[in-house]
């Protein structure tokens, strides 16, 4: 199963020098058949978090506080669950072999034919 992402990131709101909250909304959606099973795991999906700063290599590592909720559920027909769990956040090597890391939220979802998130997290530097 594939899962596409569709993001509207908010303007980072900044708290103090040292604390910014990024928040935003992600539309999660399947595309092909979407094949349900009672007892299937959550399946694993990230991205990395627009309209945020690197943290260079040598940068001490922020405190960060990730929370996702669900917003809107297109669900097949049936009993199955949907909905996300494990949020977390990080801040991860680049992609492209970059000398920073990039802030990156990840969970897992219970498919469902769309899922529509709310996302916040919080960085406070030391």
């Amino acid at each position: 199963m594939v899962f596409r992402l569709e993001l509207q990131p908010a303007p980072p709101l900044h708290l103090t020098p040292n604390c910014v909250v990024h928040t935003g909304t992600v539309r999660l959606f399947v595309t092909g058949t979407l094949i349900h099973s009672s007892g299937a795991p959550a399946e694993p999906f990230g991205f990395f978090l627009p309209n945020t700063r690197p943290l260079p290599e040598d940068a001490p590592e922020p405190h960060l506080w990730a929370e996702m909720h669900l917003m809107t559920a297109t669900a097949a027909s049936g009993n199955f669950p949907f909905g996300i769990t494990h949020t977390q956040a990080a801040y991860v090597p680049d992609p492209r072999a970059g000398l920073h890391r990039w802030l990156h939220l990840t969970a897992a979802a219970h498919p469902a034919r769309e899922l529509r998130l709310g996302y916040r997290v919080t960085v406070q530097t030391p």
